[in-house]
């Protein structure tokens, strides 16, 4: 039997459905489809029926999960749908918001929190319970206030306010509320209220309604007064209520003073030249890149050791920093990019270090725009916040860099929404961080907290370091990055892929060559090819940074390159290769200078020795204070003995000013050029929001064609009720209460034989249902452990049975 899509022919659509239930049968089967896709959590497992939805769709957990996702112009609406009397209009529901809310209340009607027909709507009774006992400020109604009262003071009260004795306290009640909720009745009274009494409703009308009372009230005054007249009520002692329809009265029946139509528009005159931002954003991704690689190779000869507690030694952290001239901070974030692209990790050693992975090789020889790919990437999926460490938490510890303190759950989430929100502003519109904090307190205005605005600067602060963001604007890569698709399987790839794409665009081409000079310094008119960009780092230290970058050469640096295996010939012929002019005089005099003086005195492991060609240089070391740490002493004319170990003598002796070279067992030249070891490459999973993935929409289609199957099915006497979820017949059965509605119910009774039974349910508490009966006299009432199924009369059998 085909799906009817339109869920029109053949059906007819009940004017007022009785419940949720009613109300989900009753729309098209894109309708559920949709409602499955916009509540995935619904979708996970598929119900088995339409019953089920209903049940599911109106658990407090996903109606909680449905109220976080809208913004505050929908929630309002909900509120002033939670205080309006049900059910409501659109229109009155606009008239009271004090905006069109037409276009909200369908789509919550979408969501499943609305239901109702078109001119009379309600909200799910879940959704009052979760708005808070004061939804839109407004106090409780009048009629729950009002039952804490005698029908001997509710009768004079309504006498009080102009209607006759009526001997009926429901009457009495209903006269109060129809007189307290009419504005001009209000004004009425408080014409010929004593002094202050005004002024106490204007403190409590737009909420908090609920104020606190003196010990002893003044029978003449303003309070004692206004609980005289109904206008306040006494929830508990010591406090006062304003009645929900006092409040809409006094708002001259609006719910919100301000009603949100859209999240608030950006400082006139915020911009940036898009020229500019593309400029900035390609430096301070470039300059990111640089620090990361930095890192990298620091991480090789400068010790981290991993603490016990996870993460990076505060001490060894500012060494890191000392050794490459930056900032704690920077070095923190820089750290923790290399840790989440999955290029620096913690060793298998019995003492884990954290060192470089192999995937960090690969990484150097990559271009800029793919190195900085990878790192945006990584952030994107990263819930790490790099700028908390070496800050304090609650039990007074300071947190430490790469460790779980610096994580924070909702930061994974808010990164996507802060991006994805500066991505809808127009090209080159800056926003600060009140700014973008206050747009997000619009759009999700149930997932606020006291922590968001701290957390959105530093998250917007990462951004800025990585490129994404120049002078608080969206990037071109910032924007490629939120723009990639983030639900598919190859999202990261995709992601990486476009933002590479969007930053080599604003990159200027790689250089391949150098401007030697005769005062020992090089400059690089652009970045660097990756090959050439690496033996310039080993050859050269950086002395400044800008358009260009300035190369200093020293004898120290000139070192490093030998002591990497680099001969002076080695040298010479790169620098020749990348300099268009040749290799200055001094820059080949100072080459050759350090080569021949590398490894005149070499150092071996022996506990440790000392051995040169020349017998006099040795003679000298054993004459020289400064090394009588060493505790040097003579084994043969070319050969010392010290008591230090090899790399203690190795960094003794270039203090002194010589160029010792190390010397491995055999007696050939050690090359100690920069540490090999590697930690392990581990997968790391990628993180992701926790938001539930609904099943593909031909799946729903299919699941939503089975429940129609599954309700055209039964006959009128033909088959029995079918078998319930207990939670789902439950639901019915309180809907069915509340409506007054008939529903057949599958029973177990004493003798274990399961019958049929048409009731009409009267009320439903403590496990119990009761209920008349259809053909029997009386109420009976009924175990709701022993109920196997239930449908409202219109669906089940119409043969009674038993």
């Amino acid at each position: 039997m085909p799906s009817d899509s339109r869920r029109g022919e053949g059906r007819a659509r009940p004017a007022a459905p009785r419940s949720l239930a009613d109300d989900l049968r009753a729309r098209a089967d894109a309708e559920l489809v949709e409602l499955l896709r916009l509540r995935p959590d619904l979708a996970l497992p598929v119900p088995t029926d339409v019953a089920s939805l209903a049940v599911r769709a109106t658990t407090r957990a996903s109606v909680q999960r449905a109220l976080d996702r809208l913004d505050a112009g929908a929630l309002q609406v909900v509120e002033a749908l939670a205080v309006l009397p049900e059910p409501v209009s659109p229109a009155a529901v606009s008239r009271a918001w004090g905006a069109d809310a037409r276009a909200h209340v369908e789509r919550l009607r979408r969501l499943g929190l609305v239901w109702g027909t078109a001119r009379a709507v309600r909200l799910v009774r879940v959704a009052h319970e979760l708005l808070g006992p004061y939804p839109a400020g407004l106090g409780p109604s009048l009629r729950a206030v009002l039952d804490r009262r005698s029908p001997a003071r509710l009768t004079d009260l309504a006498v009080r306010l102009g209607h006759g004795e009526t001997g009926d306290p429901e009457k009495a009640v209903d006269a109060v509320v129809t007189a307290l909720g009419d504005r001009a009745v209000v004004e009425g009274l408080l014409a010929d209220a004593p002094d202050g009494a005004r002024a106490v409703l204007e403190r409590l009308s737009w909420g908090p309604p609920v104020g606190e009372t003196p010990a002893v009230l003044d029978p003449t005054g303003p309070l004692v007064w206004l609980l005289h007249h109904g206008l306040l009520a006494v929830p508990e002692p010591g406090l006062v209520v304003l009645p929900r329809e006092v409040g809409l009265a006094l708002r001259d029946g609006r719910t919100h003073a301000h009603p949100v139509t859209g999240p608030p528009e950006p400082p006139p005159g915020a911009r940036v030249d898009e020229r500019w931002l593309a400029h900035a954003s390609a430096g301070s991704a470039g300059e990111a890149v640089r620090v990361v690689g930095d890192v990298l190779r620091a991480s090789e000869r400068v010790t981290l050791s991993v603490r016990r507690a996870g993460g990076v030694a505060v001490r060894d952290l500012r060494r890191l920093a000392t050794a490459l001239g930056e900032t704690e901070t920077t070095t923190a974030r820089a750290l923790t990019a290399a840790h989440e692209a999955g290029l620096l990790d913690a060793s298998d050693d019995p003492e884990p270090q954290w060192l470089p992975t192999r995937a960090a090789d690969d990484w150097h020889d990559d271009d800029v725009a793919g190195r900085w790919a990878d790192l945006a990437a990584a952030w994107w999926d990263s819930d790490a916040v790099a700028s908390l460490a070496g800050e304090r938490g609650p039990d007074g510890s300071v947190r430490a860099v790469l460790s779980d303190d610096t994580r924070r759950a909702g930061s994974l989430a808010l990164r996507h929404e802060v991006l994805l929100d500066l991505a809808e502003l127009p090209h080159g519109v800056v926003l600060q961080a009140p700014d973008v904090v206050a747009r997000l307190d619009v759009r999700s205005p149930r997932r606020a907290g006291p922590g968001r605005a701290d957390l959105v600067r530093r998250l917007l602060d990462d951004a800025a370091w990585l490129g994404l963001t120049g002078q608080g604007a969206l990037a071109p890569p910032g924007a490629a990055l939120a723009a990639a698709a983030p639900d598919a399987d190859s999202g990261a790839g995709t992601r990486r892929a476009a933002a590479a794409a969007s930053l080599a665009a604003l990159l200027p081409e790689p250089v391949d060559h150098l401007l030697l000079q005769a005062d020992l310094t090089a400059v690089a008119p652009g970045p660097l090819e990756p090959a050439l960009a690496a033996e310039v780092d080993l050859l050269a230290d950086v002395e400044s940074r800008g358009a260009a970058t300035v190369y200093r050469f020293s004898a120290d640096s000139v070192r490093r390159a030998l002591d990497a295996g680099r001969t002076a010939d080695d040298v010479l012929e790169t620098l020749s290769r990348a300099s268009p002019t040749g290799v200055p005089q001094p820059l080949e005099y100072l080459v050759r200078d350090v080569a021949r003086r590398h490894g005149l005195v070499r150092v071996g492991a022996a506990g440790s020795y000392l051995r040169a060609e020349d017998p006099a240089a040795l003679a000298e070391l054993l004459a020289d204070r400064r090394l009588a740490h060493l505790g040097l002493r003579r084994l043969a004319p070319t050969v010392l003995a010290a008591q230090a170990d090899g790399p203690t003598v190795l960094a003794a002796l270039r203090d002194v000013g010589l160029a010792p070279a190390a010397e491995a067992a055999d007696g050939t030249l050690l090359v100690s050029g920069p540490s090999r070891r590697r930690a392990p490459a581990r997968r790391r999973p990628r993180r992701t929001v926790t938001a539930p993935v609904p099943p593909a929409p031909d799946q729903l289609a299919e699941a939503v064609r089975r429940w129609r199957l599954a309700e055209a099915g039964p006959r009128p006497g033909s088959v029995e009720l079918p078998f319930l979820e207990p939670r789902v017949s439950l639901e019915l059965l309180r809907d069915a209460v509340a409506a007054r509605g008939r529903v057949w119910i599958g029973y177990v009774d004493e003798t274990g034989r399961t019958t049929r039974r048409l009731l009409e349910p009267l009320a439903l508490s403590g496990g119990r249902l009761t209920a008349v009966e259809v053909g029997r006299p009386g109420t009976r009432t009924f175990s709701v452990h022993r109920v196997t199924g239930a449908a409202h009369a219109a669906q089940a059998p119409a043969q009674v049975e038993g």
